[in-house]
């Protein structure tokens, strides 16, 4: 699995989510679980989630993510 986007916030997080599942791309979100012990703002120590995707399916999540990474 590659990491291919660090999502700014949990509602940003579920959002992704929604669309890569659409599309059938199987994902995860590394910290994920760990972040919810701390909720509110990012911080990179302790609650910071790393989207992951199949390495044969990162050029697509990619593409559907383009509004979000190229921010």
């Amino acid at each position: 699995m590659l990491a291919i986007y660090t999502p700014k916030s949990e509602s940003e997080a579920a959002v992704i989510a929604s669309l890569l599942r659409a599309y059938d791309i199987d994902f995860v979100f590394r910290g994920g679980a760990f972040s919810t012990m701390y909720p509110g703002p990012v911080v990179n120590s302790l609650n910071e989630q790393a989207l992951m995707v199949r390495a044969d399916q990162a050029e697509l999540a990619r593409q559907l993510l383009r509004e979000f990474i190229d921010e």
